[in-house]
């Protein structure tokens, strides 16, 4: 499998309508998180917030399924959540060292002026920049460095996205 695939409108309208639905993001079980908090990087560490949604079967298995179709592969859930950067702050260089794949799913509008593009880093020489488009889904081998970019305006809203971490 590629390092690194993109998939654009993975989502359906209906779909894309059940994820953005406010109740799913904007209550108050949002946590700040710090993805690059036990590894030696050299990049700032700036925390995020982060929900746990290992708790809500449309991710875990509605969606999860709908992944493991299209890649046809029997991916284990290690874990699923949403991360929100609010404007202006970035997230650090990191890896998923607990899985395999890691698959993103962008989930809020966007604008080419609003910046809050995903970086991989497969060597010193060799990046890969992917904008946040609305409805498109990333799957990358975990072990890849890699840094989410907020929007670079503040009256941006929070970039959101769906984290599946999956074993093979």
């Amino acid at each position: 499998m590629d390092d690194i695939i993109v998939i654009d409108d993975f989502l359906n309208k209906e779909e894309l309508n059940h994820v953005q639905d406010v109740n799913t993001y904007m209550d108050s079980h949002w946590q700040i998180h710090n993805s690059a908090k036990d590894q030696d990087v050299f990049d700032f560490n700036t925390p995020f917030l982060s929900k746990n949604l290992m708790d809500t079967e449309y991710y875990t298995s509605y969606l999860f399924n709908k992944i493991k179709k299209i890649f046809k592969q029997d991916y284990k859930l290690v874990d699923v959540y949403l991360n929100g950067h609010e404007a202006l702050r970035h997230g650090s260089f990191h890896t998923d060292g607990d899985a395999d794949r890691t698959v993103i799913l962008y989930i809020t509008p966007w604008q080419p002026a609003w910046g809050g593009f995903t970086q991989f880093m497969k060597s010193e020489r060799d990046h890969v920049i992917v904008p946040p488009i609305l409805g498109r889904l990333i799957n990358f081998r975990s072990n890849i460095l890699h840094k989410a970019y907020a929007y670079c305006n503040q009256n941006c809203p929070m970039r959101i996205t769906v984290a599946f971490k999956l074993k093979l």
